[in-house]
């Protein structure tokens, strides 16, 4: 019995001919078909899940019923407000005006005078949680010396 590692010791060990690459290579374009026709099977069936779901969620009275984001529309306008790409501020304003209603003004205006009274429990709350100032100040749109004066003015309540 040899058993010198330089030997061929089964048939995945042997010089492969063109007709066995060609073989090879037709089992691989199948299998892969296959898995293609799987993926866009797995991938259809997850989507009619997820719209049978949301249906019967939607039917059971879940006022959110896709998990979406409720505040995305306020997000995208504050990134749209404050972002280089605008090309104009009185030309974003004239497209948004087009866009928001009195009540979505209202609401947006309310909204922002919540954001803006919350905003020392929530600095308060990062600061408890181990978030250094500088970075809450960074995420908030604060200076640092704001969210340090934030801090002292709630310790010294």
């Amino acid at each position: 019995m040899n058993t010198n590692d330089d030997q061929p010791t089964g048939p995945e060990d042997r010089p492969a001919t063109a007709a066995h690459n060609r073989r090879r290579a037709a089992l691989s374009d199948s299998q892969q078909s296959s898995a293609e026709k799987l993926r866009a099977d797995l991938l259809d069936l997850v989507i009619r899940h997820e719209r049978e779901t949301i249906a019967a969620r939607a039917l059971a009275g879940d006022p959110n019923p896709t998990d979406a984001d409720p505040l995305e529309y306020v997000k995208d306008i504050a990134a749209a407000f404050t972002a280089d790409a605008v090309d104009t501020l009185d030309g974003y304003l004239d497209r948004l005006a087009d866009q928001l209603t009195l009540d979505d003004v209202r609401a947006l205006r309310v909204a922002g005078e919540a954001a803006q009274a919350v905003t020392p429990r929530v600095v308060v709350a990062e600061a408890d949680r181990g978030k250094k100032p500088p970075r809450i100040a960074d995420e908030l749109g604060l200076t640092p010396s704001r969210v340090y004066a934030i801090l002292r003015e709630q310790r010294d309540q």
